[in-house]
């Protein structure tokens, strides 16, 4: 209000975009980037065979093999 100027905000939830991000569109963007092949062959590595479980209440659900998106607070995800 200050300076009589318009503000835009964008929020964006973080936390959902995760299990949305494919990841061989990832891989993809590091090449255009210029990312070094050896460091992409690595993220590959981490990335290939991630399995996944559900828990309700104090039980576990079979695991289950993932081929989308990025776990939450591991290294990649930033």
């Amino acid at each position: 209000m200050e300076y009589n100027e318009t503000v835009l905000q964008l929020i964006i939830d973080f936390k959902k975009s995760y299990g949305s991000v494919r990841r061989e569109v990832l891989c993809s963007i590091l090449i255009e980037f210029g990312i070094n092949m050896e460091l992409i062959r690595l993220i590959k590595i981490c990335l290939n065979e991630t399995y996944s479980r559900v828990r309700v209440s104090k039980y576990f659900s079979y695991m289950f093999l993932t081929k989308n998106g990025l776990k939450q607070e591991e290294a990649l995800s930033p």
